[in-house]
């Protein structure tokens, strides 16, 4: 008897179901905040926005407006109230917005004044420190030498007598300084004092003193020539200085001397008296 065995059937595999997202969820980016990050931005960001926000705010002349102005320096010649003028139409701001360049362009306009500059104290106050003109000779009969030997078209008629005459027609204050100098130095121990020191176009040289007595040195050995005329004044003309009108120093071996004539020392006696 044949017996039939049974197949077992295999059993079936089941497929597992995935769960699906729908597809709008699938389209949403995934965010992920980095509050460090953040952070960092914003502790950059904010001190450019103060910034931003304090430029704009000084850029209005109505905010911190310039409240004193003080004006330094050793002023002689100037004051305060003679720069106001000037002063005033800049400092109607405040300090950020000012023009400090172009005031200080203007101040050196002024005859007396050979520099300016400004110190900006905050929040609102200005110093103005002025370098004043210092003549120190007349140059011609129309300007004046400051102490750096430049021309400046100044005058100050009540120096006259007191400080020098120089003058060159080649403008050269500053040479005819040291050449000043220079005579002074070499006629050191001389009586008289100096009161004009000219040199013509021929670069010959001429003083004045003040007794009047003109001295012509020319254009050579002006060293040589003035120490000689000093020695010889001190041995020939000590007694008799009043009565010479004009030394020429332009000879070899000694000068020659020309005399007041008697009208000359009458005149001088009437001035005296008068």
């Amino acid at each position: 008897m044949v017996t039939q065995t049974a197949k077992k059937k295999r059993p079936q595999a089941t497929r597992r179901k995935t769960v699906k997202q729908p597809i709008a969820q699938r389209w949403q980016p995934k965010l992920s905040v980095n509050w460090g990050r953040v952070a960092s931005f914003l502790l950059i960001l904010a001190p450019l926005l103060l910034i931003t926000a304090g430029y704009i705010w000084l850029n209005r002349p109505e905010n911190l407006t310039i409240q004193s102005v003080e004006v330094t320096g050793d002023l002689r010649h100037l004051q305060q109230e003679d720069l106001q003028p000037v002063i005033e139409p800049f400092v109607s701001t405040n300090l950020f917005l000012l023009d400090a360049k172009g005031l200080e362009a203007e101040l050196e306009f002024n005859t007396w004044v050979y520099s300016a500059s400004l110190t900006k104290l905050w929040p609102d106050k200005l110093r103005i420190s002025i370098h004043e003109e210092r003549p120190i000779a007349f140059w011609g009969e129309d300007s004046m030498l400051n102490e750096f030997g430049e021309i400046i078209d100044a005058s100050l008629p009540e120096k006259l007598g007191q400080l020098p005459i120089l003058f060159s027609p080649e403008d050269n204050g500053r040479r005819m300084v040291e050449n000043y100098l220079k005579v002074q130095e070499w006629t050191r121990g001389f009586p008289a004092r100096i009161i004009e020191f000219r040199e013509d176009s021929r670069g010959s040289w001429q003083l004045k003193l003040d007794s009047g007595l003109v001295v012509n040195i020319g254009r050579e050995e002006q060293e040589k020539r003035l120490r000689r005329f000093v020695v010889g004044y001190k041995e020939e003309l000590v007694d008799k200085i009043n009565k010479v009108h004009t030394v020429d120093l332009r000879y070899t071996n000694g000068f020659a001397v020309k005399w007041k004539t008697d009208w000359q020392l009458k005149q001088e006696a009437s001035k005296k008296k008068g």
